[in-house]
C-alpha cells in the first residue's frame, strides 16, 4: 500500500452522526493492483489519528509558546495558562479525586513503571494482576518491585473470574497492596466493573491502579466515583499526538524522594549535598514538561467531553454490534472471543480472528495491499491468553521460543485484531468483512515473501 493521501472531511456517516471531526477520515491509498481506496483505520487499540480540533489547537499554541516553569514574559505566562487550562482538562475527563495528583511521562507503560517504583513494595507485599493484562502492566510489577505477583484467573473470552479473585484476597488477608487491572482489554475487548473492583480493594486495605490505555478513548471514567486510586493512560489512543503517558495516583505516594530526580525536583541544594526536595506534587514531574503533549492531549479530552459521552458510547456500541455478527459469520474465519460475550458483555471494538490455513501476518499484510485495511496482527501483547486460544503445548511453545530467540519472529502464533475508534463506519465493517470472505475462500491474490526480522509479509 503506497501513497496515502489524508482529506480533512469526515465521510458522510460520521458527519451526520455529529461525532467530533478526526483528521485523515478520508486518507486514500493505492493498492497493488492499482486501484484507489479510502484507507480503512481499524487499528485504533494502537493508535487514533488526531482530532482536528486538537491539531488546530496544538498549531496556535505553537506559534506564541515560551518557557514553560523556566522564565518571565508574556509568552512563558501564556505558556503556563495554556498547560495549566489543559491539565484542568484531563483532571476534568478522568473525574480524578481531589487528593490526587497528576504526573506526566512518556506513554503508559513508562507511567506504570513509574507508579511501580513509587509505590515503595517490598518482598512481603503482594500485587495483583490477571491473566488478560497487556504486557505493560504485567512485567513492571515484576522487574520493578520485589513484591509478588499473582494473576488472577480469566475464562478464554478474557472475563476476569472474581470468585478466583476473591480467593487471593483471602488467601494473602493483609498483604495484598494493590489490584493492577487493565480498564478495557486490548486483546478482548472486555470492561471490568471497576466499581466493584474498588470495593473488594478497599475491602482488603489495597488500592485499585486501572490501566486504562484503552479505556479512555472509549468510556466515560470517573476515578472518583468509582472509588480508582490510580490510574494510567496514553495520549496516542485519545486523539491526541504521540508522546504523553499521565499518570494519575494519590498524593501522598508522592511524599518520598523522586524515584527520576532531576531539575525542578528541589527548591536547594547544599554544598555538602544536603537537598531541600520540592513540594510533593512537583518534585517528581522534573525537568522540562512536554507542554505540547500535553495541551494536545487537553483539547482531545476536551472534544469528547464536548460531544457527549452519551452520543460517543451509544454510537461504538451500536457498530460494535454490527462487527461482532458481520465477522461471526463468515465461513474460515473464527472470532476468539465468541460474538454472544459482545451482547453478554460490557466490551469495547476489539476483535481479535484467526483465518483458517492462513499466518496471521500474512492475512494482515494481504489485507493492506489488497484492501486497504490497516489491522494487527500478532500476540498483541498478551501471549498467554493467545497460547490458549491457539492451543500450544509445551513442547510447541518451547519450539516457537527457541525459534523467536533465532531470529525468526515469524515463528509466533498469532491472531490478527480490528479494532474500532469513534471515526469508525458500518462501510468499515463491511469492507473487513468482505475481504476476510474472499481471503478465506481465495488466499491472497498477490504473492509475498516472509519478513522475519519485521514480524510481516511483504509483496513479492
Amino acid at each position: 500500500m503506497t501513497d496515502v493521501v489524508n482529506e480533512p472531511t469526515n465521510p458522510p456517516e460520521l458527519a451526520r452522526l455529529g461525532l467530533p471531526r478526526v483528521l485523515g477520515t478520508d486518507s486514500r491509498c493505492t493498492l497493488a493492483d492499482g486501484r484507489d481506496v479510502r484507507v480503512v483505520q481499524l487499528n485504533n487499540a494502537a493508535t487514533t489519528p488526531p482530532f482536528e480540533r486538537t491539531v488546530r489547537e496544538v498549531q496556535e499554541f505553537l506559534g506564541c509558546y515560551g518557557a514553560l516553569h523556566r522564565g518571565a514574559g508574556p509568552r512563558a505566562r501564556a505558556t503556563v495558562e495554556a498547560v495549566e487550562r489543559a491539565v484542568r482538562r484531563i483532571r476534568s475527563f478522568i473525574g480524578q479525586p481531589e487528593d490526587n495528583a497528576l504526573l506526566f511521562t512518556a506513554n503508559t507503560s513508562a507511567a506504570i513503571n513509574a507508579l511501580a517504583r513509587l509505590l515503595s513494595l517490598d518482598t512481603d507485599d503482594v500485587v495483583l494482576t490477571s491473566e488478560i493484562e497487556h504486557t505493560s502492566n504485567n512485567l513492571p510489577w515484576r522487574y520493578n518491585t520485589p513484591a509478588r505477583v499473582l494473576d488472577v484467573r480469566a475464562n478464554d473470552a478474557g472475563t476476569l473470574d472474581l470468585d478466583h479473585l476473591d480467593q487471593l484476597f483471602a488467601e494473602h488477608l493483609g498483604r495484598v497492596r494493590l489490584l493492577a487491572v487493565t480498564g478495557a482489554s486490548n486483546l478482548t475487548g472486555f470492561c471490568p466493573d471497576l466499581s466493584a473492583l474498588a470495593a473488594r480493594c478497599h475491602d482488603a486495605g489495597a488500592l485499585l491502579f486501572v490501566d486504562a490505555a484503552q479505556l479512555a478513548p472509549h468510556r466515560r471514567i470517573d476515578m472518583a466515583s468509582a472509588g480508582v486510586d490510580a490510574l494510567a493512560f496514553s495520549a496516542h489512543k485519545v486523539y491526541a499526538p504521540f508522546g504523553l503517558g499521565v499518570l494519575s495516583l494519590p498524593r501522598t505516594v508522592l511524599d518520598r524522594r523522586p524515584v527520576d530526580p532531576g531539575g525542578g525536583s528541589i527548591d536547594m541544594i547544599a554544598d555538602t549535598g544536603a537537598v531541600v526536595w520540592a513540594p510533593p506534587a512537583e518534585r517528581h514531574q522534573t525537568g522540562t514538561w512536554n507542554a505540547t503533549g500535553i495541551l494536545g492531549l487537553g483539547a482531545s479530552c476536551a472534544t469528547i467531553l464536548d460531544a457527549g459521552w452519551n452520543l460517543l458510547e451509544g454510537v461504538e456500541r451500536d457498530l460494535v454490534a454490527r462487527a461482532a455478527s458481520a465477522l461471526s459469520d463468515i465461513p474460515g474465519v473464527r472470532l476468539t472471543v465468541p460474538a454472544a460475550s459482545y451482547r453478554a458483555d460490557d466490551r469495547i471494538g476489539t476483535f481479535p480472528f484467526v483465518v483458517d490455513g492462513l499466518h496471521h501476518a500474512l492475512v494482515a499484510a494481504a489485507l493492506e495491499h489488497e484492501y486497504g485495511i490497516e489491522v494487527r496482527a500478532g500476540t498483541i501483547c498478551n501471549h498467554r491468553l493467545v497460547r490458549r486460544w491457539v492451543g500450544a503445548d509445551d513442547a510447541e511453545q518451547a519450539r516457537v521460543e527457541a525459534a523467536i530467540a533465532g531470529g525468526d519472529r515469524l515463528a509466533s502464533y498469532g491472531i490478527v485484531r480490528a479494532s474500532l475508534a469513534c471515526h469508525s463506519t458500518t462501510d468499515d465493517i463491511d469492507r473487513l468483512a468482505d475481504a476476510l470472505r474472499s481471503l478465506a475462500t481465495h488466499g491472497p491474490a498477490a504473492r509475498y515473501r516472509a519478513a522475519p526480522e519485521h514480524e510481516t509479509y511483504e509483496p513479492a
